[in-house]
């Protein structure tokens, strides 16, 4: 199985193209390794079009706001 940096790196790029997500990195959920994608707000429209799994890696939603380079 590919680790979960590998999997992150694969969809990173389609993942951060999608209108409200603001961030892609790599977290714990449960206990295990899992991808969280960073999103503006708490959208349904934005949270439906959002994966529950990549290449059976978990996803975790975050609402962070907008990040903003200092």
């Amino acid at each position: 199985m590919a680790s979960v940096a590998d999997v992150k790196r694969r969809h990173e790029v389609r993942l951060m193209k999608m209108p409200g997500v603001v961030g892609v990195g790599i977290g714990e959920k449960d206990g295990k390794e899992c991808i969280r994608i960073y999103v503006e707000k708490d959208h349904p429209k934005i949270l439906r079009a959002l994966p529950e799994s990549l290449e059976e890696v978990p996803v975790e939603v975050v609402v962070a706001g907008t990040f903003r380079a200092l």
